[in-house]
C-alpha cells in the first residue's frame, strides 16, 4: 500500500492544476503554489477534506521516501482537549452507549423515550433529540473514538473571522518574525492599524472588529515555537535551541574514538612570585570515548590552536608514570596511553591545519571534524567538563564560577591562589584519585576497570621511537636548503648533517621541517634519504637558547623597526633584552589582561611543569650581557715566550753616557 504524509514537494493534481506543497507556515497552515504562481493557505484538516473528496489528486511520482516528511505524529487523545470538551464528548458517548443503535434500529419515538430515562439518570436538563444523537452516532461508529464526539466551535469562522486571520498572518510576517524581536504588542498595534485602514473604506455593517489584546497574544502562544525561534533568533540557533538526542555513537573499545576539546577554565591562576592573578588559562583536554578515561590535557594562557592540540595529542600517546612522579603525592593509576584509532575534534579553523592533519597522517590517525556549533557531537566531552567544573574546579579558590549569577560578588581576584603548578597538580590528582575510580553512569562502571578490560584484548601502540613523540608536538613548514643552512622567521639554522643532505640531493633543495612554539633553539628537518628527522640548532645560539617563539617574533619586529631588515646578534640581544623587560613589567600590570599576555608569551603552561622549568621565574633572571668567554689559545708557533724586558735604569737614556 502506497502512503503519503505531507513533505515538501508533495503535489495534489486539482483539474488541470498542481498544486505544490512549499512549506508549514508559523499559523498551522499548509502552504501551497501552482504552477502560476498563486499561493494557497490551507489547514489539514482543508486538505484531508479535498482529499477524500477525489477533488485533490495525488501525484504518486512525487511521494518520494519519509525522510523529508514534515511530521509524523500520533493521533491526538482526549485529553488534550479543553475540560468542557471532553465533558461534552463523555455526555454524548453516554447517550450513544446507552441506546446502542448497532442493536436499537433509528426509531424517534422509541430514541426519544430512551434518551429521557439517560437524561434523568445523569441529571441533564436539556437532554438531545433523536435525530442529534443519530448524528453523533453516525460520526462514532466508523471510527469508535471518542474524539469523533468532541465538539468544535464554529463560532467566527464566516468570511469576516477568515478576513481577519489574513490580517493576523500578514502582521505577525511584518512586525513579529523578524531580527528586530519587537514585543507582542507591537503586533496588536499593527493588528489595530491594518484592521482601521480596512474599515474606513466600509460602511459600519461590513467593518471588522479589532480583537483584544489578551486575543492576540493568544494566537501568537498558539504558534509553531520552533518557527517562530527561526525567524526572530536565526535558523542556526533555532536548531541549536531544538536539537534533539535521538543515538549514542557506537564504539567498541579503547581508542577506537578519542574526542579532543577545549574550554577555558573556571578559575584564576596567579603569579607563584608576584602572588598577582594571571587570568583564566585554557584547557585542551582528550577524552577515550569507549571507557570515558582522561588520556592527557594541556593547560596554557594562549587560546586554542594547532600547537595546543597537538600538546594534549602527545600526552594522550605517552604513558603518564614520568607525569605521575612529577607530583608524588598522588596515589593511584593513570593507565591511559597509546596512538587512537580516530580523533574527534572541533571544526574550528584551528584545527584545519596543515599541523594537526599531518601529524594524523604520519600516524595512521583518522581525523573527524564534528560540526559547527555542534557540541552534542562530542557529547562525551562536553559532559566530562562539566563534571569537572562541578566536582573540582568550582571548589576550587579563585573560582568564577560558570556564570555571573552563580558568581555573584565573590571576589575571584582576591581569593585566586593556584599557580600554574598547583593548577596542573590537582587537576591530575582529581583525575587519577577521583573522576578514574568514580562510577560513570553512562557506561554503569569505573572508567579505570572499562580502561582496563577494553585493554586486555587489544594491542596498545606507541611509536617506535620515543623521540618521534616530541617531533609530534611540531608545526611543519618548508623551506629551502642552502649552503647557510635554512632560515626560518628570521633565524639560520645549520649543521654538518644538514649539509649532508644538500650535497645528496643537490643545492637549494626545500626541506619539511618541523618547528616548536615554546623554543627557537632547534627545528627538527626530515631527511628524504634516511627517512627520519634530524635535530638542527640555531646558529646564533646565544641569543636563541631559552626563547619562546612569541618572544622571537616580538624581538624581530622590535629589531626590525631600529635596525632595519639585517640585523646582527648584539642588535638582537638588545632587543630581547627591551622586550624581556617589557614582558617583565606587563607581568607587575595593574591589568590582569596584560599579566595573562605576558605568561602567554612566555610558554608558562603545564608542559613547562611536567619538564620542570618555570618561565616565569627564568624571565625574572637579571638581565645583562653574557659573561665573556676566555679568549682562544693561539696557534702553533705564536705561542712562545716572549722576551722579559728589564725595567729601565733612571739615566740611561737621558745621554749622560
Amino acid at each position: 500500500m502506497q502512503r503519503f504524509s505531507f513533505k515538501q514537494g508533495l503535489v495534489f493534481v486539482e483539474g488541470q492544476t498542481r498544486w505544490e506543497l512549499r512549506r508549514r507556515l508559523v499559523t498551522g497552515k499548509l502552504q501551497f503554489e501552482s504552477e502560476d504562481g498563486e499561493l494557497l493557505k490551507l489547514t489539514d484538516a482543508e486538505v484531508h477534506a479535498r482529499w477524500q473528496s477525489h477533488a485533490w489528486l495525488i501525484d504518486e511520482t512525487t511521494l518520494g521516501s519519509m525522510k523529508d516528511a514534515v511530521y509524523l505524529t500520533a493521533p491526538r487523545d482526549l485529553s488534550t482537549f479543553r475540560e468542557a470538551q471532553q465533558q461534552a464528548a463523555r455526555r454524548r458517548l453516554a447517550y450513544i452507549q446507552a441506546l446502542n443503535p448497532e442493536a436499537m434500529p433509528y426509531r424517534p419515538a422509541i430514541w426519544r423515550a430512551r434518551i429521557a430515562e439517560v437524561a434523568t439518570e445523569n441529571g441533564d436538563s436539556k437532554p438531545p433529540s433523536p435525530s442529534t444523537v443519530y448524528g453523533w452516532w453516525t460520526k462514532y461508529r466508523h471510527s469508535k473514538s471518542v474524539n469523533s464526539l468532541v465538539p468544535h466551535s464554529t463560532a467566527g469562522v464566516g468570511p469576516r473571522r477568515r478576513e481577519l486571520c489574513q490580517v493576523f498572518e500578514d502582521a505577525i510576517g511584518s512586525v513579529y518574525l523578524t531580527a528586530q524581536k519587537l514585543p507582542k504588542l507591537a503586533v496588536h498595534e499593527e493588528l489595530v492599524r491594518r484592521v482601521q485602514a480596512i474599515n474606513n473604506g466600509l460602511p459600519p455593517e461590513e467593518r471588522i472588529r479589532a480583537p483584544g489584546r489578551s486575543t492576540v497574544y493568544r494566537w501568537i502562544d498558539d504558534l509553531q515555537a520552533s518557527l517562530v525561534d527561526a525567524a526572530r533568533l536565526g535558523a542556526e540557533a533555532a536548531r541549536v535551541k531544538y536539537r534533539a538526542s535521538l543515538g549514542t555513537v557506537k564504539v567498541g573499545s579503547v581508542l577506537e574514538r578519542v574526542e579532543i576539546d577545549h574550554t577555558p577554565l573556571d578559575v584564576i591562576v596567579i603569579d607563584p612570585l608576584t602572588k598577582l592573578p594571571l587570568g583564566r588559562p585554557w584547557l585542551s583536554l582528550a577524552l577515550d570515548a569507549y571507557s570515558k578515561m582522561v588520556t592527557g590535557f594541556y593547560i596554557s594562557f594562549n587560546a586554542p590552536s594547532a600547537h595546543g592540540v597537538l600538546q594534549c595529542l602527545r600526552r594522550a600517546i605517552l604513558p603518564k608514570d614520568e607525569w605521575l612522579a612529577r607530583f608524588p603525592g598522588i596515589k593511584g593509576e593513570w593507565p591511559a596511553h597509546g596512538i587512537p584509532e580516530l580523533l574527534a575534534v572541533d571544526n574550528g579553523m584551528d584545527l584545519h591545519s596543515d599541523a594537526l592533519e599531518k601529524t594524523c597522517l604520519e600516524m595512521g590517525i583518522q581525523i573527524l571534524f564534528a560540526g559547527s556549533k555542534t557540541p552534542q557531537h562530542k557529547g562525551s566531552i562536553e559532559r566530562f567538563f562539566r563534571t569537572m567544573n562541578m566536582g573540582l574546579i568550582h571548589r576550587l579558590p579563585g573560582t568564577v564560577f560558570s556564570s555571573v549569577d552563580q558568581r555573584g560578588d565573590y571576589p575571584a581576584e582576591e581569593k585566586a591562589v593556584l599557580d600554574m603548578e598547583a593548577l596542573t597538580h590537582l587537576l591530575t590528582k582529581w583525575i587519577v584519585e577521583v573522576y578514574n575510580v568514580s562510577i560513570n553512569r553512562s557506561i554503569g562502571a569505573r572508567p579505570i576497570d572499562r580502561w582496563r578490560e577494553s585493554a586486555e584484548k587489544r594491542i596498545i601502540e606507541l611509536p617506535v621511537h620515543p623521540q618521534q613523540l616530541e617531533v609530534i608536538s611540531g608545526i611543519p613548514a618548508r623551506r629551502t636548503l642552502f649552503h647557510y643552512g635554512i632560515e626560518l622567521e628570521g633565524l639560520q639554522y645549520n649543521s654538518e648533517l644538514l649539509q649532508t643532505i644538500r650535497r645528496r640531493v643537490g643545492e637549494n633543495k626545500p626541506v619539511d621541517l618541523k618547528f616548536y612554539e615554546d623554543t627557537v633553539a632547534y627545528v627538527h628537518v626530515y631527511d628524504p634519504v634516511n627517512k627520519e628527522y634530524i635535530q638542527v640548532f640555531a646558529k646564533d645560539r646565544e641569543y636563541a637558547d631559552e626563547l619562546p617563539r612569541d618572544i622571537h617574533r616580538l624581538v624581530r619586529e622590535q629589531a626590525r623597526r631600529r635596525y632595519g631588515g639585517h640585523c646582527l646578534t648584539p642588535q638582537l640581544l638588545e632587543a630581547r633584552a627591551e622586550i624581556e623587560a617589557l614582558v617583565q613589567e606587563a607581568l607587575k600590570d595593574k591589568k590582569m589582561g596584560y599579566r595573562k599576555t605576558g605568561a602567554a608569551a612566555l610558554q608558562h603552561d603545564s608542559e613547562a611543569i611536567l619538564r620542570g622549568a618555570n618561565p616565569l621565574e627564568e624571565a625574572r633572571r637579571p638581565l645583562g650581557k653574557a659573561a665573556e668567554s676566555p679568549p682562544p689559545e693561539l696557534e702553533s708557533g705564536l705561542d712562545d715566550n716572549l722576551p722579559e724586558f728589564l725595567p729601565a735604569v733612571e739615566g740611561e737614556n737621558d745621554g749622560s753616557r
